[in-house]
């Protein structure tokens, strides 16, 4: 037999062996050799040896009587016997082992201990495929810092895309967009002050009446929406979106998606409890602080009423900025929040870059430490803005 495993401490099922005197009062196999005394038992013989368990000759009762089975191993009996209580407690246990790497003993251990220690699993590196090491060599070789923000390309499939001018679709669903806000003024003030945000934080620029054509292949408009979380009722977030098809392809289909560079939530948990003093933080719109390549930036047109007027002239706007909603823009965000750390430990301690590798969840720090002191070393110019919190 091929994967037999071995045990220290075999399971005990001597109770469950038939003796000759659990069938001697069965008609029909009362002739059937089985032991006299019952033994431990010390071999368990799986679905997957069916030369053992084959049946070469069957003993029937009729319905709800038990039955035996000879096999090359010898007479197995099946069924309930008279001795057996009907209201006794059973345990079934079926063992199976496959050959398939993933169900090796070794590799469910492996597995185990990296639930089991969850550090392990939030450094190790990430496997990337093909395409997302072309993505990282996209960043690696476009990456500047303007304004103290990281400027990073749109990592797209092919260099010179080919989108189709979608303005129409962008039109029809701006004019859907407007009929809702008329119906709705408390949603309409949210959303035009959200688009007034955008211009104002300069995540967004009106694109000169001189480049309306745009340049070809690259020039793409997107629809965008209101999303509204229910834990926060009162705030409108506009999501751009990316994935709105135009002659069957849309924005998100030829860009890159990029690898998934966040940090691992057990790893960061686990961390953060770790130490007494615990402190938390976000970045401030996240994807908003990583800006586009100048000539990317008319792949992510939009389109809006002049002044905010709603049903008035319609104006043609730009991001900036990577934005939500594109497929890219999580690997895009986590790779220049890594890069930020990177490139700045000549100039900050190595805690503090080690905190920006290791305890972000995306754009939610969670950090703690052994006493308020070493916080004060580690956040110098903030700590007064922090509620601290003992966790003892």
């Amino acid at each position: 037999m091929h994967n037999v495993y071995a045990i220290e401490n075999f399971i005990k099922l001597k109770d469950s062996v038939i003796i000759k005197e659990d069938i001697n009062d069965i008609q029909h196999l009362k002739d059937i050799p089985v032991p006299s005394k019952a033994s431990e038992v010390s071999l368990l013989i799986g679905q997957d040896v069916p030369d053992a368990l084959k049946p070469l000759e069957v003993r029937d009762g009729g319905d709800h009587q038990p039955y035996a089975v000879r096999t090359a191993l010898g007479w197995v009996v099946n069924g309930p016997m008279h001795a057996v209580s009907s209201d006794a407690n059973a345990v079934c246990n079926f063992v199976q082992a496959f050959q398939g790497s993933d169900y090796l003993l070794d590799v469910q251990v492996e597995k185990f201990w990296k639930l089991d220690t969850g550090h392990m699993l939030a450094d190790k590196e990430p496997a990337m495929s093909e395409e997302d090491k072309k993505v990282i060599k996209i960043w690696d070789g476009s990456a500047r810092v303007e304004e103290s923000h990281y400027v990073l390309d749109i990592p797209f499939k092919d260099l010179q895309p080919q989108l189709p001018n979608n303005r129409s679709i962008a039109e029809k669903r701006l004019q859907n967009l407007g009929r809702r806000l008329i119906r709705d003024e408390d949603l309409r003030k949210k959303y035009t002050g959200g688009i007034k945000d955008l211009i104002e934080k300069n995540y967004a620029e009106l694109v000169p009446e001189e480049q309306e054509d745009g340049p070809v292949g690259m020039t793409w408009y997107l629809p965008h929406h209101n999303v509204v979380n229910p834990n926060k009722p009162d705030k409108v977030r506009i999501v751009f979106d990316c994935a709105a098809e135009y002659k069957g392809t849309s924005l998100n289909k030829n860009i890159l998606q990029g690898p998934d560079l966040t940090s691992k939530l057990i790893g960061v948990l686990l961390r953060f409890r770790e130490h007494k003093v615990a402190v938390m933080g976000d970045i401030e719109a996240m994807f908003h602080q990583v800006h586009v390549a100048q000539r990317h930036r008319d792949v992510l047109r939009f389109l809006w009423w002049k002044d905010g007027i709603v049903g008035g002239d319609i104006v043609t706007y730009r991001m900036n900025v990577h934005l939500l909603g594109g497929v890219w823009s999580p690997s895009c965000a986590t790779y220049a929040l890594q890069r930020t750390a990177k490139d700045n430990e000549d100039n900050f301690s190595h805690q503090a870059c080690d905190t920006v590798k290791k305890n972000f969840y995306v754009d939610d720090c969670l950090k703690s430490v052994p006493n308020v002191l070493k916080l004060r070393i580690l956040f110098p110019k903030s700590t007064s803005c922090f509620p601290v919190v003992d966790l003892d």
